[in-house]
């Protein structure tokens, strides 16, 4: 890899062929069709939550207002473009080290409205192209091997002639940007600029310098050739109609459908891992580059069936995740898939990801298995680590959990919502026979509830918990912990109570930087619960315009404590202890069916699982993270289209999709203005 003074070098040469990320009618911010919340063109900050949701289910055959829009693609699709690993080892390379974080603030990292590429970031980015490099040098050179270049011969002039012709050059290019860089059919001035490039550095080569020499040649042109817009910035620009819109390409469509099933390129490169390759030589989703080769892209029959094939389904294998684990880690996952996309729409929207970043002092605290014991080396504390990190005995972690938890309830696709917010049947860890016998793997099942032996089998490790005390992923230690504090008297119902206003019921909540009132708890106290203390600091007045939206969807879930333990007791006011309390009295609430007494978060997932107006915000939470954008007034009968085909398919998921990738919102954008 090359060192900071040769990445500062390579900049001026690598500039030639960069390009400008540029519609020439929109300039490099492209809006992301943020229309305003009057269904208008103008970008707002407003919350699309503001929007009556009544107003948002009536269609009224108004046409889609979203313009057409350049995305840059983020840190998780470029990884996988290359053939690299999502997941992080201890040290260590990592294609995954790019800079293409998505914008932090934006509710869905896939919205990509203002991301672009500064100097900065393509110095940090250089070297890690220049390792990507490496593999397209030649088959067997890389650290990753490519069958592509070992079966297509007209690509060997490129390594094996010491002057390679012209049209050897634009061939290799060709092929380079379409199945490696681009992941679409390169155009003439992008190949003209490569070319031109590329001829300057194979002249540059030390006569008889060997095969490294040429392989450190075609580094640098795939290098300058993973800098140019069209390799970190997807297109949404189509062709003019004639009627005010513009019809995405088959590229572009192929390329939107791809990266919202499985964050990345049509065709991108396949992983080599002994003894296999994690896709053809066509690369990942070739059927779909396929699909645009051959216009297919652009029938609904094959869209819904490209979304029926590469959505999900069942594998005990785990031949999804060979890209990031071996064979030993795999097969102790749920045998349920989910691709990359769909899957990371679940974590984003549920956000449970978050449970390895927030610290829990003592996670098992008023829990049955809270013995008082404050050693770090006690069971509870080795068991609690190893559901983060996943080290001992590989058993799956949390976050892990979850996701098959989640994907099972999908790739089932019946009821989906409803499956989610209520099922009692969670995968855990297996805790014998796992590899590792110790606290570490002993006593994972214990912030759900369990202390039984879980066999190291597919079967033994789907467990169903008793209905009084989980119900689907809002009980799930994996959520409950992403939205806790770091103590077990901490606030945590608010996080929890805000994430339901907002995520579940599409409600609006002030943001804290709206609030003039300082937002704090009291101390801890022996005599005080987390819901005493919250009571106490959030009674007043002018606290309640906000604290009333958030507390009593948050007060059901004071019967786990901040790391999603049952709690088996609370403080009480004498300093005592007490049975805990997860009952709520729920009022004005959107939906008139969800207000009343609830006893805890298993009866309050029950009713918000009955919820129509809960269904809708989920379509609408769907439309928000696969179109990459707020949903408008104009986006009207795309929503109902979804609703509908949900409906109609028993809560199918994949049906609520495939109306949404067949229809005009998808397929078509407003063609830009004069001057826009």
């Amino acid at each position: 890899m090359r060192g900071r003074g040769g990445v500062r070098a390579c900049v001026a040469g690598i500039l030639m062929v960069l390009g400008a990320c540029t519609d020439p009618q929109k300039g490099p911010d492209a809006s992301d069709g943020g229309v305003s919340s009057d269904g208008g063109s103008e970008a707002t900050e407003l919350s699309p939550n503001l929007i009556p949701q009544e107003e948002l289910f009536a269609c009224r055959g108004a046409v889609s207002d979203a313009p057409t829009r350049i995305r840059r693609i983020n840190r998780w699709q470029w990884t996988r473009n290359v053939g690299g690993s999502v997941t992080r080892g201890w040290t260590g390379f990592s294609f995954y080290d790019n800079p293409l974080d998505p914008n932090p603030r934006s509710p869905y990292g896939s919205y990509a409205a203002t991301d672009t590429v500064d100097e900065s970031m393509v110095e940090i980015i250089l070297p890690i192209v220049d390792e990507y490099g490496a593999t397209w040098a030649g088959p067997y050179t890389g650290s990753n091997r490519l069958d592509l270049l070992r079966e297509d011969r007209s690509l060997r002039c490129m390594w094996e002639q010491a002057q390679p012709s012209t049209a050897c050059i634009r061939n290799y290019l060709a092929t380079l940007l379409e199945r490696g860089v681009m992941y679409r059919p390169a155009r003439a001035d992008e190949l003209d600029r490569l070319g031109a490039f590329a001829q300057s550095v194979l002249t540059q080569e030390v006569p008889d310098g060997g095969e490294d020499a040429r392989t450190h040649s075609l580094s640098r042109v795939v290098t300058a050739a993973s800098l140019m817009s069209g390799a970190l910035f997807r297109e949404e620009l189509g062709t003019p109609g004639g009627d005010g819109r513009v019809g995405l390409g088959d590229w572009e469509l192929a390329q939107q459908l791809t990266y919202a099933l499985g964050d990345r390129a049509p065709g991108a490169v396949p992983t080599w891992r002994w003894p296999y390759t994690s896709a053809s030589s066509k690369g990942h989703y070739g059927d779909i580059a396929d699909a645009a080769r051959d216009g297919g892209i652009r029938s609904p029959e094959v869209v819904s069936a490209l979304i029926d094939q590469h959505l999900g389904g069942v594998d005990p294998t785990r031949f999804d995740l060979v890209q990031d684990f071996g064979d030993e880690e795999r097969p102790r996952r749920g045998e349920y898939w989910l691709a990359d996309g769909v899957a990371n729409f679940f974590r984003q929207w549920l956000g449970y990801t978050q449970v390895e970043a927030i610290f829990k002092e003592r996670p098992e605290a008023t829990s049955a298995f809270d013995d008082g014991e404050l050693s770090g080396y006690r069971a509870q504390a080795a068991a609690w680590e190893n559901l983060l990190v996943g080290y001992y005995g590989y058993e799956s972690t949390l976050i892990q959990q979850m996701d098959d938890f989640v994907a099972r309830a999908v790739v089932e696709d019946v009821a989906v919502l409803e499956t989610l917010l209520t099922s009692r049947r969670f995968f855990l860890a297996a805790t014998q026979d796992s590899g590792f016998d110790g606290n570490a793997t002993r006593y994972t099942g214990q912030p759900y509830g369990t202390t039984a032996e879980i066999a190291a089998t597919h079967d033994a490790r789907w467990r169903m918990l008793p209905e009084t005390e989980r119900a689907g992923v809002l009980t799930h230690p994996a959520w409950l912990a992403s939205h806790g504090g770091n103590f077990e008297d901490d606030p945590s119902a608010v996080h929890r109570g805000k994430w339901v206003r907002e995520n579940l019921l599409c409600g609006y909540v002030p943001p804290l930087s709206s609030v003039r009132v300082r937002a704090q708890v009291g101390p801890h106290a022996p005599d005080k619960n987390a819901r005493a203390r919250l009571e106490d600091a959030t009674g007043k007045s002018e606290c309640q315009g906000c604290h009333s939206l958030m507390n009593p969807l948050g007060f059901p879930f004071e019967t786990y404590n901040h790391a999603g333990y049952l709690r088996t007791r609370d403080h009480a006011p004498d300093g005592g202890w007490m049975a805990p309390t997860g009952q709520a009295m729920l009022s004005n609430l959107p939906d008139p069916g969800l207000n009343g007494p609830v006893r805890d978060a298993v009866e309050l997932s029950e009713k918000l699982a009955a919820s129509g107006y809960v269904k809708r915000c989920f379509v609408r939470q769907a439309f928000r993270y696969f179109m990459g954008r707020d949903e408008n007034r104009s986006d009207a009968c795309t929503l109902v289209r979804m609703e509908q085909a949900y409906d109609a398919h028993q809560g199918s998921f994949k049906a609520m999709l495939g109306a949404l990738m067949t229809s005009d919102t998808w397929t078509t954008r407003r063609a830009p203005a004069q001057g826009e």
